[in-house]
Order: structure tokens, then sequence, then C-alpha cells
């Protein structure tokens, strides 16, 4: 049978993401250990998760601090022989920190996965902590943030979190060169013996585990002395700083570009009307051809890019339009982002328009569920963010039943320009 190459293939009118549902298991202890088994290529990931992010440091810069120096040394490997021992396998050992977690990381061949858990329990529970590699990482750490504060794009970011939630809180992104030098080795240690503990953490396995690393991984955990001081269960609730809807500005020596940061915070993604705002969102600024795109960059030519999103942390869900424009073009591009906002409040959304956006978000969620890996990274979301564990299996399904009135009504009730906070760094 001969193809018709002058014929479009068909676009189905539904997505069917995957509904991944691992093995869960709670130890005595305290561990959750969330398992997706999958022998289809030779290949694991273990990720230990702890509370160990920026909403439980006691002062600033200490998990990042502490996050980066578990690959600095153990008491039996240094940092050179710990990386030395993941290249040896071709394996990665990473340990990143965010705003709420922090998380130690291993992708190997599944064929080493036992050797290696050794290595990486280590890590987690005897680090070294040697104190010129403190020193060394404060000077990076100082150096790059010296180069990013002379970016409009990173200012604004700051300037924005600092705004939105207030200088001191867990999710304001400003540091300084002061507070990291602040640090010391004896805080450090203290942050880590009180967060980083398999008793409190959430371990997640993912492709082909062995039964006999799944054994090595409950053993570690019922073998480990859990502490008489257990970690903090929460942050001490921190009230968001009231929002300013007048224009800030951060003057920066680039006036010929600048960085626009519009938005505020909104409902979690537990809220009935979260997948009305994550529609609302995606049509207004979320892909290429978003009603923000085709004015702000197509036709006005103002700006490369322009995207509106939702973040969405453990304590805190924001919607944010972010672009860099030309630095003369700040007053213009404000008011067209009102425009593109009146415009969602007062006039309907075209069923062509509707029906646009419905196929891009379920090829997008189709996308973002390529790999056992990806569907695992969503699965985590509904665990930390307390989700049902089908919720974004149910979020597709409800773009189906979206209608334009819906859309102007979430926009007037969420992303109203009244109620927004506006942030510009650099221009003139």
């Amino acid at each position: 049978m001969s193809l018709n190459r002058t014929v479009a293939p068909g676009i189905l009118d539904t997505a069917d993401i995957p509904l991944l549902i691992p093995e869960v298991i709670t130890t005595n202890s305290g561990t959750v250990i969330h398992i997706a088994h999958n022998t289809i290529q030779p290949i694991a990931r273990v990720e230990f998760v702890f509370k160990a992010g920026k909403w439980f440091q006691p002062k600033p810069a200490i998990a990042s601090l502490t996050a980066k120096m578990l690959l600095e040394g153990t008491i039996t490997r240094t940092a050179r022989q710990i990386a030395e021992m993941a290249d040896f396998y071709g394996a990665t050992l990473d340990v990143s920190h965010g705003f709420d977690r922090s998380t130690v990381t291993l992708y190997c061949l599944s064929k080493f996965l036992g050797d290696l858990i050794p290595l990486v329990l280590e890590v987690i529970q005897a680090p070294s902590f040697p104190e010129y590699e403190l020193v060394l990482l404060k000077q990076r750490l100082n150096q790059a943030l010296s180069v990013d504060k002379q970016k409009n794009g990173y200012l604004a970011s700051e300037a924005y979190s600092v705004k939105l939630y207030g200088a001191n809180h867990p999710y304001a992104t400003f540091i300084s060169e002061e507070e990291i030098n602040a640090v010391t080795l004896q805080e450090v240690r203290a942050f880590h013996a009180l967060h980083y503990h398999l008793h409190d953490c959430h371990i997640f396995l993912t492709g082909d585990i062995s039964p006999s690393a799944k054994e090595q991984i409950l053993q570690a955990v019922h073998h480990e002395t859990v502490p008489p001081l257990k970690p903090n269960q929460a942050h001490k609730e921190l009230s968001s700083k009231p929002v300013s809807t007048s224009l800030v500005r951060v003057t920066t020596k680039n006036t010929l570009q600048a960085a626009l940061r519009v938005g505020n915070e909104v409902i979690s993604p537990s809220h009935q009307d979260f997948p009305a705002l994550y529609f609302t969102t995606h049509l207004l600024g979320g892909y290429f051809g978003s009603r923000l795109m085709k004015n702000i960059r197509e036709d006005k030519g103002y700006t490369y890019g322009i995207y509106a999103s939702l973040s969405t942390k453990e304590h805190s869900s924001t919607f944010t339009i972010g672009t860099e424009v030309k630095g003369d073009k700040t007053h213009e591009t404000i008011a067209e982002i009102e425009t593109e906002l009146d415009r969602l409040k007062q006039e309907p959304v075209t069923e062509d328009e509707m029906h646009t956006v419905k196929k891009h978000l379920s090829g997008k969620f189709i996308s973002d569920e390529a790999t056992l890996f990806d569907q695992v990274d969503r699965y985590k979301s509904t665990v930390f963010l307390k989700l049902a564990p089908d919720h974004y299996h149910a979020l597709v399904k409800s773009f189906l039943d979206m209608t334009p009135e819906r859309v102007s009504a979430t926009a007037a009730k969420y992303i109203s320009k009244e109620n927004l906070l506006y942030v510009v760094a650099g221009g003139n």
C-alpha cells in the first residue's frame, strides 16, 4: 500500500497519559520507599529525598552549602576518590537542593547498582566536611553570585521573589556574599546531622532494580541509628508580604535591555480551579504560538520570547510572566501584557484557539512523560504536593471540558492586572 504524503496524519482528540502506580513500602522507622520497576533497559536511578531545602534552614545559604559539601569527601574517601569510583562504573552521582527538599541521585547500569549503593550511603551518612573545601566552595559561590548579579534577568527574579514573599522568606531568592561567608563549618555539620537521615526521607528506586539492591536499601534503613533529636516536621509559618501593585524598578548598568517579571501568588494544584488556571496560563503564554508571543514577539518585535507559567512549591504557587525586552520598550511591553490580560476577561476565546490549546497541552503532557524517569518525576510531585495519584491524568482530561466562559472567569479571578506585581530590572 502506497503512502499518500499529501495528507497530514490525523490528530487524536484526547491524550491518555500513563498512570504510574509504584510499589510503596513504609518502614517501621518512617522511611518511605517508592519502587517503579521496569526491565526494558538495564539502567537504574536511585534518589534519596530529604527535608533539607531552604524551607528548613535556620539561616541563609546553609541548605545549599550542606548539599554541595556532601560530595567533597567522606570519612574514607576524598572528593576525587568519590568521583573516580563513580566514573569507573560509568555512573553519575549528584546532590541537588531546592526550596523544599534536597536530593542525592545515582544513575548507573543495573548490574553495578549493588556496588554503588554503599558509596551513596557513605556520602549521605558519613561526609567528612573538610574545612578547606568549604572555604573553596564559598569562593566559587561568591564568584558565581557576582556574575549573576550583573544579569538583568537574575536581578529581576530576585527582586520579584523578595517583593512577593518578603526578604526573610525561604522562597525569596536573595542571597549576599556576606550571608554566604557567615556560614560556619559547625552550622553545616549541625544542619546535616538534623536533616539527612534515612528514617525521615523518601527513597525512589526507578528502572531495573534487582531484589538484592532493594534488600540493600532496606537493610541500610533498618540498621541506621535514629538520633534522639529528629528533624523539624514543618518550618515555622511565614505569611507572605503584601504585594504592591506599583511598578518596582531595579537600576542596573545594562540599559539596552530590561528584564520583566509580572505575577502573583495563586491557588495550589489541589484547588478545584487549578485546571482552569493552568489552561488559561498556557493559552496566554505557555507555548510558542500563545497570545503573548504573537503580540509582543511576532507583532511588536520587543523580545525574542515571553512566557507565562505556574510554579508550584510545597507551600506556595505562583503565576509569573517573564521576558527580556529592548531597554526602551518596557512601558510598551507592560501595556501590551495588560491588553492581553484584559482581552482574556472581556473577549470570549474562539473555538479554534481553544482547540489549539487543548491539542498542544495534550501533546505536551505526553512528551513530558516519554520515559519512566519522567513519569517518576511527575509522580514525585504528587507525593510532595500531597495530590491524588491520578492528579495529572485527571488534569489532562479536564482540559477537554474547558470552555471560553470558564477561561474568562478564571482570568478575572486569579490573574487580573490590578492584582499583579510588576518588576523591571535594567532598561531606561
